[in-house]
């Protein structure tokens, strides 16, 4: 009954869902792996711009937009050159402290001599690693790997790392030529995805028909709250840094801390509405290595999958759409209007009028008395 019950609970495990994400990696940020000259290295084809990335729980699916079209390279019909697109996985609560020696799995695709072939790594603390998957010298597209125009697809069975319910992503390309390798990486991502929090001031956005307010926000998620851009938009067609749409004209005035300015138009219908777009927002982690170099005592030989730099980038963006709602009332009657503006002005009025009232009964108390003197 119990093998029962484990075979039940395997077959139907996953991992987190999720929606698409992206990752912008909009500064090429080179690090030189193993060796010391790069002057064959560092080409378009593994210049990484950004991932976009999701899953149905079962498989990882991700997208490398890539500086240069891949159909039209001869990069890696090169002898003697490589080029890989993979991906770091961290069976870890995210953020990463121990950056890239952090990593418990490496997956990745690599083309050598025109073939392109598929690995899954299985790393240890210890600086050892086994080969858990493999398809090699696969001449046509495998699996979820598809080429295009300048981009990459990649596709991950989370069966073969057991379904984790918490892991973290480091995406990363690779080119090497002879004894040198470069490679192009993102920041660490926590999966399940960081959702984006909006709080307005005030946080419940009424605003009357021909009015305008200056809103301010705070923009954050459970990593960070550096937003570093605010796009309008629904995250596939983006339409710039304005909103304008049924008499309502939303725009950014500030980006850091987040201000947007709405403009209601008198005619605009009252109700509610809502207003799509995208930010991006800074994170880091913080990187020290811990795995020790794993050195083979037999040939001396030592892996160069361990000689990365510590001084790899471990700035990145998270991309994420969310959206803001504005409500649309009535502007305010002449009652309305009469109570708002004494509500505002009234109690400085009184003391005017009171200081007012009070100096002009003194003086005229102070007539009379002469009058009654004489």
């Amino acid at each position: 009954m119990l093998f029962s019950y484990s075979l039940f609970h395997k077959t139907f495990a996953a991992s987190p869902a999720f929606e698409l994400q992206e990752i912008r990696n909009l500064k090429s940020h080179w690090v030189q792996t193993y060796g010391n000259d790069s002057t064959h290295l560092k080409s378009d084809y593994t210049n990484l711009l950004a991932v976009d990335y999701l899953s149905d729980g079962k498989t990882l699916d991700a997208t490398f937009w890539l500086a240069s079209n891949l159909q039209n390279a001869s990069t890696y019909n090169q002898p003697l050159k490589k080029i890989s697109y993979g991906m770091l996985i961290a069976l870890v609560s995210m953020p990463v402290s121990s950056g890239y020696n952090g990593a418990n799995y490496d997956f990745f695709i690599e083309a050598v001599n025109g073939k392109w072939s598929e690995y899954l790594y299985q790393l240890s603390s210890t600086g050892a690693y086994v080969l858990t998957e493999s398809k090699i010298n696969y001449t046509k597209p495998f699996g979820g790997l598809t080429i295009g125009p300048g981009y990459v697809k990649l596709r991950l069975d989370l069966r073969s790392i057991n379904y984790p319910s918490k892991y973290g992503l480091l995406f990363y390309t690779a080119e090497s030529f002879k004894s040198n390798e470069v490679r192009d990486f993102t920041t660490w991502i926590a999966i399940p995805p960081s959702t984006i929090d909006i709080l307005t001031t005030p946080n419940n956005m009424v605003i009357r028909q021909g009015e305008q307010r200056l809103i301010p926000a705070d923009i954050k998620t459970t990593l960070s709250n550096n937003v570093t851009s605010i796009t309008f938009g629904n995250g596939q067609n983006d339409v710039g840094s304005d909103f304008n749409s049924n008499g309502i004209h939303v725009s950014t005035q500030r980006i850091q801390p987040p201000l947007f300015k709405v403009e209601v138009s008198p005619q605009t219908s009252v109700g509610t509405y809502t207003v799509p777009f995208v930010t991006s927002i800074l994170i880091q982690s913080s990187v020290t290595s811990t795995k020790p170099i794993f050195n083979d005592t037999v040939s001396g030989f030592v892996s160069p999958e361990f000689q990365v730099s510590k001084k790899y980038p471990t700035i990145g963006y998270i991309t994420s759409p969310a959206n803001l709602t504005i409500t649309v009332i009535p502007p305010l009657n002449a009652s309305e209007a009469f109570d708002a503006f004494w509500n505002i002005y009234g109690q400085p009025i009184s003391i005017i009028m009171g200081g007012f009232a009070g100096g002009f009964a003194s003086l005229t108390f102070g007539r009379i008395g002469r009058i009654k003197r004489t």
